[in-house]
């Protein structure tokens, strides 16, 4: 169904794969099934340890930041992205593609391999054991949702078409010949239902002060955002006003610690993946600079001037986390007198939103949801009814937190001004977690806004456009999935 490297994860390797394709057929001795991996909730619980390990997160975050308008060449580039993401350039042969199309797979598969173990993990009703079995299900029903959401974000025709092409529904562990077509938006939206309703009725006590396990909170989160994606604005009100309860935008003194993962106790952050020096490797490693994020750093990619511009006040605290402190500024850089030479030595701009955490460069958690998002996507049903004066007293609630003293947004004028507004608004407050690119393909047409970076920073090629009404805002299958998959229909565009 997707590619043999996914399908085979958990099965011992063969040396002589490659070479001989009838050994895919033989069962051997030394096969771990789902059925013999789980045998006891222990068992289950080690495993659910693997599928959280699964669930994607940073290259969804590099992908965004380099193909719309987040980053721009550093000083230290040596020609990384200049034929690839910088320029526009996505087809069925990118990386990135194929990268979010099998993380997320594989998240999926991981969490199929569970659920089904678990179906010989037998336990005595009423005990407490059955309930630490049926929170751990829970919890892999949940990830299996948002893998499955992740993908129809990225790759679905069109995320509030149920009958446009969604992705391939997985809800069994397969086989390495199947081939599978691709099911509807509608399809794969009623499995991820299905799944939330388990989860629902499974999980434990909502957690708050533990981020990185999935409780209640992260599925009212979830279904937020995904209420939000598919323009259902009333219901994902509900599920924000639900959460306004127990989360607060974090205050400016303490907004720092929560990108160096010491948030405390009443920090805004509902859920994020958890991550340790002893996995750096699988982090913001070499993603934007090459030693850490300081200016002696080696910044291969730099904070497009054009965000920069818009958080570019001393009051606001997102500035020194979007940029690192260490930044050189140049108060004229778009000066004609300064030549790109100086400006490319005398303006940068490292991101800085990774900097550190156990102490290990460029490690940090990879925040999913936070309260911030929320407010803003409460903002986006007050934009949707035509309240506008409510969309600026949203969005003036973030930057009262942001900035420490009371800020006041003057009220758009129209429909399109709010659009705007929020969107704005998302790409500071959201900067560099990933939320760019599927921002501008849902809100960008409403708000009359695409990709914006600034002229300095289009210099290598002169692209500074895209519009978020382009084709590329749909990512194509990759070549991979349909080399291995003739059943699958690629998207339009590609």
């Amino acid at each position: 169904m997707i590619m043999k490297k996914i399908k085979l994860i958990v099965i011992v390797a063969m040396a002589s794969f490659a070479s001989c394709q009838d050994a895919i057929d033989i069962k051997q001795p030394s096969e771990l099934t789902p059925e013999r991996a789980y045998e006891t909730v222990a068992d289950l619980r080690l495993g659910l340890n693997g599928v959280y390990a699964a669930i994607p997160g940073e290259n969804q975050i590099y992908f965004t930041s380099l193909f719309t308008d987040e980053v721009a060449l550093g000083r230290s580039n040596g020609g990384q992205g200049t034929d690839g993401e910088l320029a526009f350039m996505l087809n069925n042969t990118s990386g990135d593609a194929a990268s979010i199309w099998l993380s997320n797979y594989a998240a999926i598969n991981f969490a199929n391999r569970l659920i089904l173990g678990a179906e010989n993990v037998d336990v005595e009703a009423g005990t407490a054991e059955e309930t630490e079995k049926n929170v751990i299900l829970g919890q892999a029903h949940a990830i299996r949702a948002f893998a499955n959401f992740q993908l129809l974000s990225y790759f679905s025709e069109n995320i509030k078409d149920d009958s446009s092409l969604g992705i391939i529904l997985l809800d069994y562990v397969p086989l390495n010949t199947d081939q599978s077509p691709r099911s509807t938006t509608g399809e794969i939206f009623e499995f991820i239902e299905a799944d939330l309703a388990f989860a629902d009725a499974n999980l434990a006590t909502t957690l708050v002060t533990n981020r990185t396990f999935i409780g209640q909170n992260f599925v009212k989160a979830f279904r937020a955002r995904m209420a939000a994606y598919r323009g259902d604005y009333a219901l994902a009100k509900t599920y924000v006003d639900d959460l306004d309860a127990t989360y607060n935008l974090t205050p400016k003194a303490q907004y720092a610690a929560i990108w160096l993962d010491s948030e405390t106790p009443g920090s805004e952050v509902i859920f994020k993946l958890e991550r340790t020096r002893t996995a750096a490797t699988g982090n913001f490693y070499q993603f934007w600079s090459s030693v850490n994020s300081s200016v002696s750093g080696s910044p291969f990619f730099e904070v497009n001037r054009a965000l920069f511009n818009l958080v570019n006040n001393p009051s606001d605290v997102r500035r020194l986390i979007i940029a690192d402190a260490t930044s050189l500024i140049m108060p004229n850089y778009n000066d004609p007198s300064v030549s790109d030479a100086d400006y490319k030595q005398n303006d940068v701009l490292p991101v800085g939103k990774y900097t550190a955490t156990e102490s290990q460069n460029l490690l940090a958690d990879v925040k999913v949801f936070r309260m911030s998002e929320m407010v803003l996507i409460r903002a986006e049903y007050y934009a949707s009814v035509n309240d506008f004066a409510n969309v600026a007293a949203e969005i003036g609630a973030i930057r009262t937190a942001r900035f420490g003293s009371v800020q006041t947004m003057a009220t758009p004028a129209n429909a399109q001004e709010a659009w705007a507004m929020i969107l704005n608004e998302r790409r500071v407050e959201l900067a560099f977690e990933g939320h760019r690119y599927i921002d501008l393909r849902r809100l960008g047409p409403l708000a009359g806004l695409g990709v914006q970076r600034d002229p300095r920073d289009c210099a290598f090629n002169g692209f500074c456009e895209l519009s978020s009404s382009d084709y590329r805002f749909v990512m194509p299958i990759p070549l991979s999935e349909s080399s291995a998959n003739p059943t699958i229909q690629q998207n339009p565009g590609y």
